[in-house]
């Protein structure tokens, strides 16, 4: 196809064909979501971990299970109490379904990425924690934190996800938000 242009004109249009307009959005970067601690064994999912007390969001609400212990990603057990006395459900074997960027969050915090877990088998008790998301366990040397959130069989990640954009209310509790020590220690971090 033959420019009619002047010839400078014409080079000009094909530079900005070929590399693009240097004006719009040299600088922005996307900002891709990354798997979380894919050179940790097991992402991290291993270990007992407890809810934090010093965390102000809802420390003794019932639906922060006290206690969970997750063994190699693969198998879960919640307890309602933090030294593991009372099951709430006890080795749910689940499936990795991969990683979703927090919808609030991400992409202004890069790391806000969740793990996502399906429940593959298990009892009864484990339909209560048919879904489960976690921002993976993190922090320095043995002392780790994390935050969980699940559902049963009718909620789906969707809508684990979402409750990030939930309205904040400082009167209101927001379990969604607990954060889980590696086990026995408090003031992790949040």
């Amino acid at each position: 196809m033959a420019c009619r242009l002047p010839r400078a004109l014409c080079a000009g249009f094909v530079a900005m064909f070929m590399f693009g307009c240097a004006d719009e959005g040299a600088d922005d970067a996307e900002v891709v979501a990354e798997e979380p601690n894919k050179d940790v064994p097991y992402r991290g999912v291993d270990g007992e971990f407890t809810s934090d007390p010093l965390v102000a969001a809802c420390p003794e609400d019932p639906r922060n299970p006290g206690r969970v212990v997750l063994e190699q990603m693969s198998e879960f057990s919640f307890y309602s109490d933090r030294e593991g006395q009372t099951p709430l459900a006890e080795a749910c074997t689940y499936s990795y379904e991969g990683f979703a960027p927090d919808p609030h969050y991400f992409p202004e915090s890069p790391e806000s990425v969740w793990l996502q877990f399906e429940l593959a088998s298990g009892d009864e008790a484990c339909e209560a924690f048919h879904f489960v998301v976690m921002r993976p366990p993190h922090g320095d040397g043995n002392v780790k934190h994390m935050h969980l959130r699940y559902g049963g069989a009718g909620s789906g990640f969707a809508a684990l996800l979402d409750m990030s954009n939930d309205a904040e209310d400082a009167d209101k509790c927001n379990p969604w938000w607990s954060s889980y020590c590696t086990a026995g220690i408090e003031g992790c971090g949040g």
